[in-house]
């Protein structure tokens, strides 16, 4: 008489099969997640430096400016002609609104030095102001061969890449908003991809000040 023998080696069910699948692919996303997650911070994190960056360049090129102005300029001091030509040129170009971009690689040779300059011919002129809007003016091109982020009134081949970056600078007078004797208020916008390529904005602001005053 045949007797069927039971077997005495458990197998592995489907069932088990499938659990254990599910919790492997647990113990694999969740890291793989999290440096997803932290690869978009770094990242965001990397452009919001970037942009802090871009916004302190445009107000230090307007500070620069306001100091070679007031320097070179004696209206002012000499009498009340119309007391605020020491920002007056860059009023004109940069007032809010529309405001204007800079180009940082315009500068004027001077002897040994370089300095940026508002009055300078053809395309020595940092400050290029924005014709009713900035949408073409504002945008920060970036050299990967030097290393290097511009703007310009004009739009820039190789080498040159368009960026996601913007920048625009605006500025108002604070004792007169249109002709400012002693103080103007500056403010450099600068917008960027964050987390998850949302776009986010960084505002950096200052006032600046006639260092020479016409003083009756």
């Amino acid at each position: 008489m045949y007797h069927s023998r039971k077997n005495s080696t458990g197998g592995i069910t489907l069932i088990e099969t499938v659990v254990s699948i599910a919790l492997l692919s647990f113990a694999v996303a969740g890291p793989m997640t999290l440096a997803a997650h932290s690869i978009k911070a770094s990242s965001a994190a990397k452009n919001e430096l970037i942009a802090t960056h871009l916004a302190e360049e445009g107000l230090e090129v307007v500070r620069n400016l306001r100091d070679n102005s007031s320097a070179e300029d004696n209206g002012d001091r000499d009498g009340p002609i119309d007391g605020f030509v020491w920002v007056k040129a860059i009023l004109g170009n940069c007032k809010w609104e529309p405001g204007c971009a800079i180009d940082i690689t315009q500068h004027v040779p001077n002897g040994t030095s370089n300095v940026w300059s508002l009055n300078a011919p053809g395309r020595y002129n940092a400050v290029i102001p924005c014709p009713g809007s900035c949408a073409d003016e504002s945008v920060v091109y970036f050299n990967p061969d030097t290393g290097l982020y511009r703007q310009s009134e004009n739009i820039l081949g190789s080498p040159w890449v368009r960026t996601q970056f913007t920048r625009t600078i605006f500025m108002t007078g604070t004792d007169d908003p249109n002709a400012p004797e002693r103080q103007a208020h500056v403010t450099a916008v600068v917008t960027y991809p964050g987390y998850g390529g949302i776009r986010r904005t960084i505002r950096v602001t200052q006032d600046i000040y006639n260092w020479f005053p016409y003083l009756p």
